[in-house]
Formats: C-alpha cells, sequence, structure tokens
C-alpha cells in the first residue's frame, strides 16, 4: 500500500468499514509512513471537531419541554404494560414518537441541505468544550475556564451536598450590592425557566453566594429526578472580551456531569450526577432565561 492509496480509504479506516485484511495493510503503512499518522490525526480530529458542531447546533437540538414529556410518557408505559394495555396511554406514546420521528427527518433534510461551516472551528478537543474562545490568549483563557470549571465541582460537593464551606455565605441580595446585580434575583430567574417546563417536578432547596478556592458563585441548589443539581454563575477574568455560548457538555468528573455555558460577564455550571442527557437539559432549559437576565442588569448597571 502507498500513500495514495491510504488516503483514499482513510475516511473509510476511520469509520471500521475495512475489510480485516485492509486494516492490516493500513497497520503496516502507518508503522512505516509518518505523513500518513499525521494525515490520520488530523482526519480523526476534524471528524471529532464536526461531530461536536453538529451535536451542539441550536438547530439539532430537541425542545426541553418535548423531550421531557416523551421521557415521562415512555416511562408511564413502560410501567403500565405490566398490569394491562392502556389503549389511550399508546396512542399518546406513538404521537410522541411519531412526531420525534418527523422532526428527525425533517433535521436530517436541513441538514444535508445546509453547508457545514468549518471555518470558525478551532481544532482544540471540543469532547469537553465547545465554547468558542478566541485564538489569541487562547492558552490562558482556557487555563480560567478549566479552573472554574473545577471549582463549580468543589462548590458543588462542599456546598450542596456536604455544606462543608469554610467562610459563610451571603444571600444573593447582599452579593449584588457587593459584587454585581446580576446576583439579584438569581435564583428566580432559574425556578422560573425550570417550573416553565418541568412543573412541580422540580424542587427549590436553596440559593446563596458563596466563596470556594477564593472563587465567588451565585449558587441555586434544586433538587430534579430526585438528585441534587447545582446550578452556579461567578464572574469572568476582567481580561477576557465578553461572549455567549449554547449550553453544552463540558466534562465528567468525579462521577459528576457538567454542563457550561456563557453570558455576558458570566460562566454558568450545571453540576449534578443526573445522567448526561438529563443535567444537559436543565442548563439548555435555564439558559434562556439567564441569558436575558444577565443581559438586563449589564445594561443598567
Amino acid at each position: 500500500m502507498n500513500c495514495k492509496d491510504f488516503k483514499e480509504i482513510a475516511d473509510s479506516y476511520l469509520s471500521n468499514e475495512l475489510l480485516v485484511e485492509t486494516n492490516h495493510e493500513v497497520l503496516q503503512h502507518l508503522e512505516n509512513c509518518v505523513n500518513c499518522r499525521h494525515e490520520l490525526g488530523a482526519r480523526r480530529e476534524l471528524r471529532d471537531v464536526l461531530r461536536s458542531a453538529v451535536k451542539n447546533a441550536p438547530h439539532s437540538q430537541i425542545n426541553p419541554s418535548f423531550a421531557f414529556r416523551l421521557k415521562n410518557n415512555l416511562r408511564e408505559n413502560s410501567l403500565g404494560s405490566a398490569k394491562a394495555w392502556n389503549f389511550f396511554g399508546a396512542k399518546a406514546v406513538f404521537a410522541s414518537l411519531f412526531t420525534f420521528l418527523i422532526l428527525a427527518v425533517a433535521f436530517g433534510i436541513i441538514w444535508r441541505k445546509t453547508p457545514m461551516q468549518t471555518d470558525n472551528l478551532n481544532p482544540i478537543n471540543t469532547n469537553q468544550t465547545n465554547i468558542n474562545l478566541p485564538k489569541e490568549n487562547f492558552n490562558l483563557r482556557q487555563a480560567d475556564f478549566s479552573e472554574a470549571r473545577k471549582d463549580a465541582i468543589d462548590d458543588h460537593k462542599n456546598c450542596a451536598l456536604t455544606h462543608n464551606l469554610k467562610e459563610k455565605p451571603i444571600s444573593l441580595n447582599e452579593a449584588a450590592k457587593l459584587y454585581g446585580t446580576a446576583n439579584k434575583n438569581f435564583d428566580t430567574a432559574v425556578m422560573e425557566s425550570l417550573h416553565k417546563v418541568f412543573g412541580d417536578n422540580v424542587k427549590f432547596i436553596k440559593a446563596h453566594f458563596c466563596l470556594i478556592n477564593n472563587r465567588r458563585f451565585a449558587h441555586v441548589v434544586i433538587e430534579f429526578q430526585k438528585k441534587i443539581v447545582s446550578i452556579l454563575m461567578t464572574e469572568r477574568e476582567k481580561r477576557e472580551e465578553t461572549n455567549d455560548s449554547d449550553a453544552i457538555s463540558c466534562q465528567t468528573a468525579d462521577n459528576l456531569q457538567i454542563a457550561c455555558f456563557e453570558s455576558g460577564k458570566y460562566r454558568l455550571f450545571v453540576v449534578s450526577d443526573l445522567p448526561e442527557t438529563d443535567n444537559l437539559l436543565v442548563a439548555r432549559t435555564i439558559s434562556p432565561m439567564l441569558k436575558k437576565h444577565i443581559s438586563q442588569n449589564e445594561r443598567n448597571a
């Protein structure tokens, strides 16, 4: 096998579509060809970037309210099947599934017709974060984001779960006077958006402004799906430009799911041990309301 042959089947190799014998030939060629190894790595990285871009694109996200109703319908149908088949319940489930299939097919058609834009995709590890950071000072900003994410995890564990804070929290109203007006009514914005979609399935536990690892967070704690969930907001580094991003799953650590997004000068995190889809669903449900809340407070500041 030569380099030309390899380039023609490289994508098929990455997709595991080749015969076993052909895979062996590819591996033998890669052992002796540095250029093709680099080519393969670049293609694999590009595929990861494209996959993440499609997965996190706004037009590919399912409506949170519809997803929640569909999940509950499926769960109720599954539990009821042990007793007797409920005809009307089955109709509702099938109607939901049919609607979902129509949406999926429609999205597939739209996606095929819409050219994929990759000019602004930064070839970094987007499996962990898809926040659009400028290339300049990227390492500095990425490091700060990673630290903020780690502190959000620590705040969830030491405040929401174990109540092990070194400094006593203050109220959000007090924090609004000291650290920024976006803290005022932060809990109200969170709960209004969640109740609108999930109703009484979401329970408010507490809200305050706390300090962890020398980083300050507006912290709202809720119960959802019988799990404790932390919604946290912290101010970004002042040297950074303001930025907005859609809510995405940005990491799994210590058996916890972390979803994140940015608005204005703030970073926001949703941390819990919910399944990834449910944790991300919470983040995407609160994101529009919190962005509006932050924008209004920054204009009035």
